[in-house]
């Protein structure tokens, strides 16, 4: 009797060779973003200037924090405006002072987006370094965003799912299923908040075509799971990765996992 998990390895192999370009926006609206930021903490020391002088004293070292995040968003939006991306990546961020901190939230947003951009020439030594940077950024700009727009918010998850792939794409068969459960779930998320997102769609039929490729899920969750992954990759898009996800969510359904209908 064949091997099934032979049959379905060249379509895993060449599914895993696809890595996601980085991201060629301009930079040019970071600055805005900065510009905005200094209103914030401006706004903040004047607020802190009426609570008496405990408050003026805890005020003035808030407003000392924000000036400084503000500050460091400026000069890494400059930077990036330069295509110095390389030193916006090298940018120690601070941790971010709660679920509103606008000037952190797109500080870590823009060196999530740097990292990543050198994950995809970094030699081969350094990529895990960058992509891991990536994803840990991305994630701490989410948890500060509060104050962000939905739309600033949606785009920060796509740069994040984009990240994920990419990291997943370079772990061990054995290692993969931690990075898929959480492409998925950012997936999940990105589709609440913005209904047919394609990004959405193709992260999370990915993340369910390899959760069932590498047994990341229940068993008898398989079937639910690849008919859910051919939902989301449904209408196709000219993408050979979309494509070569598709045809590997019809090998399992059909030939490994033996779905009713399938």
């Amino acid at each position: 009797m064949p091997d099934r998990r032979l049959l379905f390895r060249p379509a895993f192999l060449v599914l895993g060779l696809g890595l996601l370009a980085g991201c060629e926006q301009a930079t040019g609206a970071a600055g805005s973003l900065a510009g905005s930021a200094a209103g914030s903490a401006a706004s903040s020391a004047v607020a802190g200037a009426v609570a008496g002088p405990v408050g003026q004293v805890a005020a003035g070292a808030a407003g000392s924090a924000a000036n400084a995040g503000t500050a460091q968003l400026t000069r890494m939006a400059a930077a990036a405006a330069q295509g110095a991306w390389g030193d916006v990546a090298q940018e120690p961020v601070a941790a971010c002072n709660g679920a509103a901190d606008k000037p952190c939230a797109e500080a870590q947003a823009l060196r999530a987006r740097a990292c990543r951009r050198q994950a995809a020439s970094a030699a081969a030594g350094q990529r895990a370094g960058y992509l891991d940077c990536a994803v840990t950024a991305g994630q701490a700009a989410l948890a500060a965003g509060g104050a962000n727009t939905p739309a600033e918010r949606n785009t920060w998850r796509e740069e994040l799912l984009a990240a994920i792939y990419d990291r997943r794409s370079g772990q061990p068969r054995a290692n993969i299923c931690p990075d898929n459960d959480l492409l998925r779930a950012e997936a999940d998320t990105l589709l609440r908040d913005s209904p047919g997102n394609s990004s959405a769609r193709f992260y999370g039929g990915s993340a369910r075509m390899m959760g069932v490729s590498v047994s990341c899920g229940a068993e008898d969750q398989r079937c639910s799971d690849l008919a859910e992954a051919s939902r989301l990759l449904n209408p196709p898009q000219s993408d050979a990765r979309w494509t070569q996800t598709a045809e590997g969510v019809q090998t399992l359904q059909r030939v490994v996992v033996g779905c009713p209908g399938a």
